[in-house]
């Protein structure tokens, strides 16, 4: 009976020593080679940089920073062993001291309340393993923890599990959290601050620095403690630490998510996300993270202004007022700024550059253009601000309308863009035909789809934001165009460069046509629709257009100085009336100037006239007629022509009234 109790016991320990050799060989197949372990940490961050080098973006699964055992400071390496694992130097992987203490103590108080897990251990844990408690994830973590001990060198481990260890708010490694909580290099980190990193990794969700400093503070002051207790730092030194005020660098007010997410779309479809999130590559963009921030406080305050004043409902969440903004370098089309709308958590929808609206008189220029391109006009030209009705090859008869209701009579092209006359623009189409201006706009920078219809004129074609904005600025570049970009350059993390924007540069209009396309649009600001930019203390050399949709559905103003071009939009995503004589002049306007103001004392812009080319000639004119003043013209204006195409005809004093 005897034997065959030892017998079964035999079979059965025989059995359970058996399945544990193969579980465990199992076990260690599944496992990474330790060889290679290095290979889980490489991750790096890609970071986002404005122009001026100010890193406004990191895109990661996880932030890590590697840095040399030998940077990290001699107090934070030695409290973390005392702390994490004392005896780190001796044991092979796992303490079994440790252990047994670490038992006796949880079944005494019935609950966990003393790990045993080595530096070792946590670092096998970190890297290949999940943090989900089981029995069979504490075998694999002690198997890999022999290997790795069998692998590297104890100086070797302590650089993986510094480069590994999680910090907090998306920061893995002492470099990484020295930069998040502290912002600077590891190796420059005072004793309070090195004792403040060690708190955390224990449970970084409570002791988080930017949520709990109290806590924080109060187990930093208990490390410090030990630290003094190991003979690690001295009594003065502790006692000095501890009375240190917390003060962790505040985490970014810089959003700029539209242009982000753009960046992030770009650089996607062009390298892949394991490169973008893994590879740790440096972008270097056109924003100006101080102009971005300051237009989205205009943009803001712009929301606020529109929605008091046509006293719109707080409850109406589901399409509320939209807007969006855009900036961008007249000379080289970087894109220095970028609002897409007024929440991106809530719609990362950009409209500043995926959104198709009616420009309305915004798309005048265009017809001006083609129309002083062409032999039969020019600025002091004269056309007939009055009624008119077209028939359309449908049949249908089009009579369109000024906003106002009102009609000038015969006035100069000047005076009809300055005012926005609808119906100067519609004769002008209609003399030099839909598809000049269509072509003009093209070769501008509009990329939309545009239908050559007598409608065009008054900006029947929907178009985008940005583009619209570079067609602007090609005016205010001598004729030339360039296209909008957002990255100047990306390096891998070897710095070996990957890209680098190719500006793109060509002459579209002759300086003379794009200089006086310019002079007239300033009058859009000192006389016309514009003037409110004026009066609300905007003075630098500049020129722009309003543009409000017949049912004030959208409200534009885009403008341009020699070397800033600016749009701004309003208008709600499912169309609908903004308000009642909702004009661009009360709508977008004052928000664009806002923005130019600032924008200007940002970039400390010097008052730069517009360059005037050569090849042109200045005439005093009548204001009335067009022709060249005489002595007795009461109402005259210097106006400017392409050589050549200067009226000789004089002034009669003879003329039509105002309408």
């Amino acid at each position: 009976m005897i034997r065959r109790v030892i017998l079964t016991l035999v079979i059965i320990y025989g059995f359970l020593i058996g399945f544990g050799v193969s579980t465990i060989i199992t076990i260690n197949k599944a496992l990474p080679p330790a060889d290679r372990l290095e290979e889980y940490i490489v991750a790096g961050v890609s970071k986002v940089y404005d122009r001026k080098g100010k890193l406004i973006h990191e895109f990661y699964e996880e932030a890590r920073t590697i840095v040399p055992l030998e940077n990290i400071p001699k107090t934070l390496i030695k409290t973390t062993i005392v702390i994490e694992d004392k005896n780190f130097y001796s044991h092979c992987g796992i303490d079994l001291w440790a252990i047994a203490r670490a038992t006796i103590c949880n079944v005494l108080n019935l609950r966990t309340v003393q790990g045993a897990s080595t530096i070792t251990q946590q670092l096998a844990r970190n890297l290949c393993l999940t943090m989900t408690k089981s029995t069979l994830r504490k075998i694999k973590e002690i198997v890999l923890a022999f290997r790795i001990e069998r692998t590297y060198s104890k100086d070797e481990i302590l650089e993986l599990y510094f480069n590994q260890i999680y910090y907090g708010n998306g920061a893995y490694g002492v470099e990484a959290a020295a930069q998040r909580y502290f912002g600077k290099h590891i190796e420059k980190l005072t004793i309070a601050e090195c004792a403040t990193l060690i708190s955390i990794p224990k449970y970084p969700e409570k002791y988080n620095p930017y949520s709990a400093p109290e806590k924080v503070v109060e187990r930093r002051n208990f490390i410090l403690s030990v630290m003094a207790e190991k003979g690690i730092i001295a009594q003065a030194e502790k006692e000095k630490a501890q009375k240190t005020k917390l003060e962790v660098v505040q985490k970014s007010t810089f959003k700029g998510n539209y242009f982000i997410e753009e960046i992030r779309k770009w650089a996607t479809e062009k390298y892949g996300p394991e490169l973008l999130y893994m590879g740790g590559l440096s972008i270097y963009t056109t924003l100006d993270a101080e102009l971005q921030e300051r237009a989205e406080k205009v943009i803001a305050s712009g929301i606020e202004r529109v929605e008091e004043k046509y006293k719109y409902k707080k409850e109406d969440t589901l399409n509320p007022l939209q807007t969006a903004l855009i900036t961008i370098d007249v000379r080289t089309g970087a894109i220095l700024a970028e609002v897409g709308g007024r929440e991106f958590v809530k719609s990362m929808f950009n409209r500043a550059v995926q959104a198709l609206r009616q420009p309305g008189s915004a798309f005048k220029p265009f017809t001006w253009i083609a129309a002083l391109a062409s032999d039969k006009f020019n600025a002091a030209s004269i056309v007939e601000d009055a009624p008119i009705s077209i028939r359309l090859i449908t049949g249908q008869i089009y009579s369109p309308v000024n906003y106002d209701g009102e009609f000038f009579g015969p006035i100069t092209l000047r005076e009809g863009i300055a005012h926005s006359r609808n119906l100067v623009a519609v004769r002008l189409i209609q003399e030099i035909g839909p598809e000049q201006v269509v072509g003009y706009a093209r070769r501008m920078g509009i990329t939309s789809t545009l239908d050559p219809v007598i409608a065009l004129s008054l900006g029947s074609s929907s178009v985008t934001l940005i583009d619209i904005v570079s067609a602007f600025s090609t005016m205010g570049n001598q004729g030339i165009r360039t296209i909008p970009y957002m990255i100047e350059k990306i390096t891998d993390k070897e710095n070996v460069l990957l890209y680098r924007n190719q500006p793109v540069r060509q002459q579209v209009l002759s300086p003379q046509l794009a200089y006086i396309m310019t002079n007239l649009l300033q009058s859009v600001l000192n006389e016309g629709t514009g003037v409110g930019a004026r009066a609300k203390g905007f003075y630098y050399p500049c020129a722009g257009k309003t543009g409000t949709t017949d049912n004030y559905n959208d409200a534009w103003f885009i403008g341009y100085t020699p070397s800033l071009a600016c749009g701004v939009w309003f208008g709600f995503d499912q169309r609908k009336r903004i308000g009642r004589k909702a004009t661009s002049a009360e709508v977008a306007l004052p928000t664009w100037t806002d923005f130019m103001i600032s924008a200007t004392e940002a970039l400390h812009s010097p008052y730069e006239e517009f360059f005037v080319p050569e090849g042109l000639a200045w005439k005093t004119i009548c204001k009335k007629c067009g022709r060249v003043a005489t002595s007795s013209t009461k109402e005259t204006r210097k106006e400017v022509f392409i050589k050549g195409t200067e009226p000789t005809d004089y002034c009669s004093g003879i003329h039509r009234k105002k309408l």
